[in-house]
This record gives C-alpha cells, sequence and structure tokens, in this order.
C-alpha cells in the first residue's frame, strides 16, 4: 500500500485546485525488499531513459537531421517507430523498488512539484542530484483547469473528476530545471524584451516531459472496475469528454479472465451478464496501481456520483500518456491511450501505428495505442516563417483530456489553418504547446505557429513548449 502525504492546494492565479502527494502507478508488484535505502527511510533514485533497448533503428537522442529529414519526406513510419521506442524505454523496469513495488522508468522521475519546490528553495542542484523520498504527486489536470478558465474567466472552477495526472521530468531535463531555477518569477522576469519576445534558455536535447493520466475509481462488489474506454473521433467534431463516449469495459480486479481474450465494450449504463462478461478484461492489461485510506477519503469527497465509495486497496489506471522530447527545436510531441484493440485503434491513432509496435513492448504496456505530432501540419514548416495555406492538418490529443475542450476554450488563438476548429478533438500537442509563456492566456486547436509570431509573443516570455512549468511558477520567487 502507498504511503500518502496530507491534501495539499495549490494556486494557480485565482484559482484553488486540488492535489493528492505521494501517489504514481506500478505495473506489477514486487514484495522484494527495497532497492535504496537512506538510513532506514525508503528512496527512490530517478533512472535515465536506458540506453541498451536493442530495438532496431532507435536512438535517443536521436540526431535532430535525422528527424527533421523524416519530416521532409512526412515519413510517418520513421516517426512512429521512433515514438515506440520511447514507451519501450519509458516503460521499462527500472530496477528501483519503493514500498515493496517495483517501478518502471518514468516512475521514478522527479515531478514538476518537487522541482518546483527546490527551485523556490534556491536549491539548483537539487534536481541533478536527485533523491526522492515519495512517489510523484497526483493531481486535477491543468489542462481541466485552464479550460474553464479561457472560456470563462469567471467560472467555477469544477474539480470534481475521475481524470487526474502527474507531470515529471527525466533526469536531464530536471537538472536544468533547478540549476536555471526556471519556476522562479523573479528568474523569468529576467527573460524579458519590452515590446518583443522573450524566451527561457532551451531543455537539453536529451530532455523528456511526461504527463501521465490516470482513471479512479473504487471496485464494485463484485471484484470489477468499469472503465471508460475511446470510441474514436465523433464526426462531425463536438465536446467528447469521457463521460460523453458512454463505451465501457469492467477490469476484474483478480485476473480471472482467459489472456488475450477479446474485449467488446458496452454502450449501456445496464449490461446483461453476457455483455458484461464479454467486455471484462484483467487488471494486469493495465499499468496500474493502489490506493490507500487517504486518497479514498479525497476521491469520496471529490468523486461526480455518490453512489459509489473508494476504500483502501481500490485502483488507479494508468489510460494515457503525453511524452515530448527536445530532440528538435519545437520537440518530439507523441500520446499514448489504452486501447480494448490494440492492433486496430481509433484514431487520433491508427492500425499503421499498431502495427509499428516493437516486439520489445510487452504485457500491459503493449495495450496502449500511439499518436504522433512531430511536426504541426503537412508539409511540415520552418519554424518562423511558415504558412497555414495549402496544408494539411496533423491531429494529435489524449482523449482523456483534451476530448472535453469545446467552444470557448481557443477563442484567442485566431486559427489561420481552419476557423471551425474549436474543439479537442482538433488539436494538436505541438501547436498547443508552441504557446506556452509566462503569461500562459490562449489554447489553439491545430494550425501552423510562427514562433515569432507578434501577434501571439509580443511582450511574452515563451517557456520553450513547456506548459508544465506556466503551471508551477513560484510567483513570491
Amino acid at each position: 500500500m502507498k504511503k500518502l502525504l496530507p491534501i495539499k492546494t495549490i494556486s494557480f492565479g485565482v484559482l484553488v485546485a486540488l492535489t493528492v502527494t505521494g501517489m504514481a502507478i506500478s505495473c506489477k508488484k514486487n514484495t522484494t525488499p527495497d532497492a535504496g535505502l537512506l538510513g532506514s527511510a525508503p528512496i527512490i533514485k530517478p533512472v535515465e531513459f536506458p540506453s541498451d533497448l536493442k530495438i532496431p533503428g532507435f536512438n535517443f537522442p536521436e540526431d535532430s537531421t535525422a528527424i527533421y529529414g523524416w519530416l521532409n519526406k512526412q515519413d510517418t513510419a520513421s516517426i512512429a517507430r521512433h515514438a515506440w521506442g520511447l514507451w519501450a524505454g519509458l516503460t521499462s523496469q527500472s530496477g528501483q523498488v519503493f514500498n515493496g513495488d517495483s517501478l518502471l522508468v518514468f516512475e521514478t522521475w522527479m515531478s514538476v512539484k518537487e522541482l518546483a519546490q527546490m527551485a523556490a528553495d534556491g536549491n539548483k542542484e537539487g534536481g541533478c542530484n536527485q533523491i526522492k523520498k515519495e512517489r510523484s504527486a497526483l493531481e486535477v489536470p491543468k489542462q481541466f483547469v485552464h479550460a474553464q478558465l479561457f472560456a470563462n474567466k469567471k467560472a467555477v472552477l469544477d474539480t470534481v473528476t475521475n481524470i487526474f495526472e502527474t507531470v515529471s521530468y527525466n533526469p536531464e531535463a530536471a537538472c536544468y530545471a533547478t540549476q536555471n531555477l526556471i519556476f522562479n518569477q523573479s528568474v523569468l522576469n529576467k527573460y524579458a524584451v519590452n515590446n518583443g519576445i522573450g524566451s527561457i534558455p532551451g531543455f537539453p536535447t536529451k530532455g523528456i516531459t511526461t504527463k501521465p493520466t490516470y482513471f479512479a475509481s473504487d471496485v464494485d462488489q463484485n471484484g470489477f472496475i468499469r472503465v471508460p474506454v475511446w470510441p474514436g473521433t465523433p464526426k462531425p467534431a463536438k465536446v467528447y469528454g469521457y463521460d460523453d463516449w458512454q463505451t465501457y469495459i469492467y477490469v476484474d480486479t483478480s485476473n480471472k479472465q482467459a489472456k488475450n481474450k477479446k474485449i467488446v465494450p458496452v454502450t449501456t449504463q445496464t449490461p446483461t451478464p453476457a455483455q458484461m462478461a464479454a467486455a471484462t478484461c484483467n487488471l494486469n492489461e493495465f499499468i496500474n496501481d493502489q490506493i490507500d485510506a487517504g486518497m479514498a477519503a479525497y476521491l469520496n469527497k471529490n468523486q461526480k456520483s455518490n453512489k459509489r465509495k473508494f476504500k483502501a486497496g481500490d485502483y488507479i489506471l494508468l489510460v494515457a500518456m503525453h511524452v515530448g522530447t527536445k530532440e528538435i527545436n519545437n520537440w518530439t510531441w507523441q500520446t499514448y491511450f489504452w486501447s480494448y484493440d490494440k492492433d486496430n485503434p481509433f484514431a487520433p491513432s491508427s492500425s499503421f501505428n499498431a502495427k509499428l509496435r516493437p516486439q520489445q513492448i510487452k504485457g500491459a504496456a503493449a495495450n496502449y495505442a500511439l499518436s504522433t505530432s512531430y511536426a504541426m501540419v503537412w508539409p511540415n514548416q520552418p519554424i518562423t516563417g511558415g504558412t497555414n495555406k495549402g496544408v494539411r492538418s496533423i491531429i494529435s490529443f489524449n482523449p482523456y483530456l483534451e476530448g472535453s475542450f469545446g467552444p470557448g476554450v481557443f477563442t484567442g488563438s485566431n486559427n489561420q489553418l481552419n476557423p471551425n476548429f474549436q474543439y479537442g478533438v482538433q488539436t494538436n500537442c505541438m501547436s498547443c504547446h508552441a504557446l506556452a509563456t509566462v503569461q500562459g492566456n490562449v489554447y489553439t486547436a491545430d494550425q501552423y505557429i510562427d514562433m515569432k509570431d507578434m501577434s501571439f509573443f509580443r511582450n511574452q516570455i515563451q517557456l520553450d513548449f513547456a506548459w508544465s512549468i506556466q503551471s508551477n511558477i513560484n510567483t513570491k520567487k
């Protein structure tokens, strides 16, 4: 069972968002003694991205000229292979064990909350000499918060959700973040350019940021968890949050289902026993973890329905993950989300991407679909001086996060590619992250963003595509 720290509050302008610290996920349990001990306290030593994956043709970091070559040729196969290599590394066993759980590589990384606190303390080497004494923070997704603020500045913010996230940096990015005290407002202010465009120093080439997304629900009396699963992009586009999908599977926490069983989701709130049986998979087909009494109390207070009660031992399931790497100037962007048909996933993934999944990805990690956005549009445009004319959109998003966005969220972006792009299912990770600034006041659906566009960036300080910095600025430092 995981040890949770007390619930904390986190300020974001006028916002108060609820945060629970001390919890992440684990693919499987391990009852061997903790791998590292500092005195009598269990610790986690962040593990760098593995260099020995032995996936043919995969390198990290990849030479930027190779990636730009893929983009120039619209070589989506090479892009997908590279993104799958990243997933293989992130979900590899780290060799670290914490409170009896074997940790995957991404689970060992420092959270932005930890790094921001180090910056506030003036601890420049904290991200470089890393020791974690707790699991990374689990929070209400910042996209939900920003979207409500962008759509209605006077909105009453709804933090009731079954979806949570945590954002973490790999050791290279973490060291950069604290050495540059990049979360401190006083430091960021130094990069301002009057009537021009300011920008922070760029992240290192080996930098990686992750945003795992989890579904939290209790277990029913039969040992099952009902989970909303992505049914594909709606046509025409519309607001399509996970409550709108009305497509569910059931997760058997006792793992008694047949291996490689074909799952048929249900689309009714009251399935027959036969329908429910067909829609049930094993818990070990998800990367997952359990909660303790403190987290259960938090969920009971903030869940949308009072019909169920969370309790210690209930599970959280990894349903998706955004990943960015600084291998090219605008970063590479990839999203992974759980699919009940891993070989034929719905858009924004595809069977084309699924066929390129390497055999090194096994177990629960093999049940996630892939979507990529290594460019904003096709053909790829230059960092500055490009166009939205005569180009095609590239759509890539996390269904559990951006799917709920609708008209009003993107009103400040003046979409030059398609003015009808106003929904989260019409977004591109790179386009949206391009707008990450200290002021942080606009999202966009897919379009080409010129990084010198004064209509977006005049008197702004660009954050090298890292919304995670904007959400964690130490305003008093």
